[in-house]
């Protein structure tokens, strides 16, 4: 199977008469050519240019150069009429940037518009995060080729660690990555958050006042006044045993969710693996947004 396609056959069926913003996400290491080398060919209005910031607890010989490339992208982009936003992101930690290359991705589609995310202008670990951003959101994720590699540091300055001579871009097949149901990725979310500001898991009484304010069907009427306490009993039991044994039962068997037992109560804490789906979900502002 064909796992690529050329770029811009993908491009060509956007939509006519500018409806739609056509956008790139250049997630960026030591490079420029690979960055952009594949507009001398395919039109974009905006690009999206995600480095470590510019004040980043990191080796300053290295986030100097990695600004200075920064720089020439941008300047380059501008220079063919794109316009261009940097945005800081802790481009050695993959949930980060699933985390800024969701949330991106995610509201411009929800804005009507054609996203592209291009993976071969950074470092391998980072361009795993990417893909993975890319596969879920199912939007275009694209390779541009190199010719050779700089042997210097002059071309390094200029061309960026790949030389693009002839510009060979490729669209990867799109295979789709199954997410948990709607409700349970905003409750990972949730557990994440939570987890980040050190507050730890939630019972299951939380999660059921969680699904009410969010309005998952099932728990609209949590609060609505009962005369028989027999029967306010009765619908907190329903509501329990929908909560542990479909919602919470289903996160356990996917590995997102464990929980944590203390005496004959627990608490739900997410998983590693359920930090990655929330992180991916694009629900998660990243800086500045």
């Amino acid at each position: 199977m064909n796992i690529v396609r050329n770029m811009t056959d993908e491009i060509d069926r956007s939509p006519a008469g500018g409806l739609r913003d056509v956008v790139h996400i250049i997630p960026l290491g030591h490079e420029i050519d690979r960055a952009v080398a594949l507009f001398t060919k395919n039109k974009a209005d905006r690009a999206y240019i995600l480095a470590v910031p510019p004040d980043a607890d990191l080796d300053p010989g290295m986030v100097k150069k990695q600004h200075y490339f920064v720089g020439r992208v941008t300047e380059r982009l501008q220079d063919l009429g794109i316009a261009v936003t940097f945005v800081p992101v802790a481009m050695f930690d993959i949930l980060d940037v699933l985390k800024v290359v969701s949330y991106l991705i995610r509201t411009e589609k929800e804005a009507g518009n054609d996203v592209y995310v291009n993976m071969s202008s950074c470092g391998r670990k980072t361009s795993v995060a990417v893909t993975l951003a890319a596969m879920v959101h199912e939007v275009p994720l694209y390779y541009v080729g190199a010719d050779r590699y700089a042997t210097g540091d002059g071309e390094e300055c200029e061309h960026g660690l790949s030389i693009v001579e002839d510009v060979r871009t490729e669209v990867f097949q799109r295979f789709r990555i199954m997410m948990p149901r709607p409700e349970n990725v905003r409750l990972l979310v949730e557990l994440f958050r939570r987890k980040e500001a050190g507050a730890g898991g939630m019972t299951s009484e939380e999660i059921i006042e969680f699904f009410h304010d969010a309005s998952v069907h099932g728990y609209e009427n949590l609060h609505t006044a009962e005369r028989d306490g027999y029967l306010r009993a009765g619908k907190k039991r329903a509501l329990l045993n929908r909560t542990n044994r479909g919602h919470l039962r289903e996160l356990e068997e996917q590995g997102y969710v464990e929980r944590e037992w203390r005496g004959r109560n627990f608490s739900i804490r997410i998983t590693q693996a359920g930090e990655h789906i929330a992180c991916v979900s694009g629900l998660i502002p990243g800086p500045g947004a």
